[in-house]
C-alpha cells in the first residue's frame, strides 16, 4: 500500500512537471520524431491525473474544490450541450469544445492531485521556466531574430519582434505579463541573496522581453492590471510603474507602436479591416442566434480558421459570443469573477507581511490575462491557457495555507526557506 501511493506520489510529480515546462516540451515535440504526439500529449496528462485524482478518492483522501468551480460546471455542460447540438459537424463541434473546456479542467482537478507541500516547488518551476523563455527572448532581439512581415504594420520599422518557443509575441507576452509580477514579489519575499539576484535578473530579462514583444496587447494587459492592483492595494506600486513607462516611452520603436493607437489613420484601417471590424463581425455571427451562437467551433477561433469558415476574432469574448452566444458568454465571464473573487477573498485579504506580495503578485497576474484577452485569443493557446489556471489553482491552493488572522505560521512558498 505504502509503495503505491509513492509511486502515484512520484507520478504525480512527473506529469505537473511536465505541465510546469509545458512551453519547452511541446517546442520540442514540434521538432522531433515525436511530433505526431505534439497535439495529444497534454490530453495524455491530463487523462492520467485525472485518474490519480480519482484513485485518491478512492483510497480516501479527500479535498476541497475550488468555488470558483460550480461557475466552471455549468460553463463545461453548456459546452456539452453545444456539442450534441452541433453534431452535424462533429469535428468542429469536438475540436471547439476541447480547445474550450480542456484546461478549465486542469485547474478543477488541482485540488485533488497537488500536495499542500509541492505547491512551491510548481510555482518555483513556472517561474524558473519563465525566467529561461525572458533570457531567449533578449538573445532572439539582440539576434535580430527575422519575422513575417504580418507581424508588422505598414511602414513600421523595429529591430524584430520576439516569440521564443512560444513561437507567437503575444502568447510570448502573456507569460511575461503574468510571471513578472510574481519574480519581483519573490525579490521582495525571497531573504536568500543568492535567489534574490536571479529573480532580479530574471525579472529584468522578462520586462525586456515584454517590451521587444512588441505586442500592445500585452502591454495593456500589464499596465491596466499593474494600476488597478498599485490604485487598490499599493500605491508605492504606481512609482515603479511610472518609471517604466517614461523609459519605455523614449524607447522610439515603443513610442511609435504606442504613438499609432491615436492615429486617426490607424483607427480607419481598423475599422475597415482590423480588430473594430472584427469585432463588430463577432456581433453580427451573434446576431443569427443570439441565445446560443453558431455553434462551438465554427467561429472566430483556430478551428474555424483551418476549416476557413472565418479569420481570427482577436478577442477571446468575440469568440465566445459569436460561436456560444450571450449564454456561453456569460457563463465565462462569470467563472473568471467568481476566479478573481476566490482569490481576493482567499489570499489577498488573508495575506499579511510578505505574503502579501506573493498574493498581489498572482491577482494582478490574473487580471493581466482577462485584460489582454479583449485583443487576442489568448485561452485558444495551449500555453496561455494551461499557465493560467496552473497559476489560479497553486495560488488559491497556496492561500488555504496561509494563517488565520493574528496567526503566525504559514507554508513557505518557493525559495524562501
Amino acid at each position: 500500500m505504502l509503495r503505491s501511493e509513492s509511486v502515484q506520489a512520484w507520478a504525480t510529480k512527473v506529469l505537473m512537471g511536465a505541465l510546469v515546462g509545458f512551453p519547452i516540451i511541446n517546442y520540442e515535440f514540434s521538432l522531433s520524431f515525436w511530433q505526431p504526439f505534439g497535439s495529444v500529449w497534454d490530453k495524455l496528462v491530463l487523462l492520467f491525473l485525472a485518474l490519480i485524482a480519482w484513485r485518491r478518492h478512492r483510497q480516501g483522501r479527500r479535498a476541497d474544490g475550488f468555488a470558483w468551480r460550480k461557475y466552471a460546471g455549468w460553463y463545461i455542460l453548456y459546452c456539452a450541450a453545444l456539442v450534441l447540438v452541433g453534431l452535424k459537424y462533429p469535428v468542429l463541434a469536438l475540436n471547439g469544445f476541447s480547445v474550450d473546456v480542456e484546461y478549465i479542467v486542469l485547474g478543477m482537478l488541482l485540488p485533488f492531485v497537488v500536495d499542500s507541500q509541492d505547491i512551491g516547488k510548481y510555482a518555483y518551476g513556472m517561474v524558473s521556466v519563465s525566467i529561461l523563455l525572458g533570457v531567449h527572448g533578449v538573445f532572439q532581439y539582440i539576434m535580430k531574430v527575422p519575422i513575417p512581415s504580418s507581424w508588422l504594420d505598414v511602414g513600421e520599422h523595429v529591430r524584430t519582434r520576439v516569440f521564443s518557443v512560444i513561437r507567437s509575441p503575444a502568447e510570448l507576452g502573456a507569460n511575461m505579463e503574468m510571471m513578472i509580477p510574481f519574480m519581483f514579489a519573490m525579490l521582495l519575499y525571497d531573504r536568500h541573496r543568492v535567489r534574490q539576484w536571479i529573480y532580479f535578473l530574471g525579472g529584468l530579462c522578462c520586462v525586456a522581453t515584454l517590451l521587444f514583444t512588441y505586442d500592445r496587447g500585452s502591454w495593456m494587459g500589464f499596465g491596466v492590471s499593474m494600476v488597478v492592483i498599485a490604485v487598490v492595494y499599493e500605491r508605492r506600486l504606481l512609482i515603479a510603474f511610472a518609471g517604466l513607462c517614461i523609459i519605455a516611452f523614449f524607447i522610439p520603436s515603443i513610442h511609435h507602436r504606442i504613438a499609432d493607437l491615436f492615429n486617426f489613420v490607424y483607427l480607419i484601417k481598423s475599422a475597415q479591416g482590423g480588430r473594430v471590424m472584427l469585432w463588430q463581425t463577432a456581433f453580427n455571427v451573434m446576431s443569427r442566434d443570439p441565445l446560443f451562437g453558431v455553434g462551438l467551433g465554427q467561429y472566430g477561433g483556430s478551428i474555424a480558421a483551418s476549416h476557413s469558415l472565418s479569420v481570427y476574432s482577436d478577442n477571446y469574448y468575440a469568440k465566445i459570443l459569436g460561436e456560444s452566444g450571450l449564454v456561453g458568454l456569460v457563463l465565462f465571464i462569470s467563472m473568471h469573477i467568481a476566479i478573481v473573487r476566490e482569490i481576493i477573498v482567499t489570499v489577498v485579504r488573508r495575506a499579511t507581511g510578505r505574503d502579501r506580495y506573493i498574493a498581489l503578485a498572482g491577482l494582478a497576474a490574473v487580471c493581466a490575462v482577462l485584460v489582454h484577452s479583449f485583443v487576442e485569443n489568448l485561452f485558444e493557446y495551449s500555453p496561455t491557457a494551461l499557465e493560467y489556471f496552473m497559476l489560479v489553482g497553486l495560488l488559491l491552493l497556496w492561500g488555504r495555507t496561509l494563517p488565520a488572522p493574528h496567526s503566525n505560521s504559514a507554508e513557505a512558498f518557493p525559495g524562501s526557506a
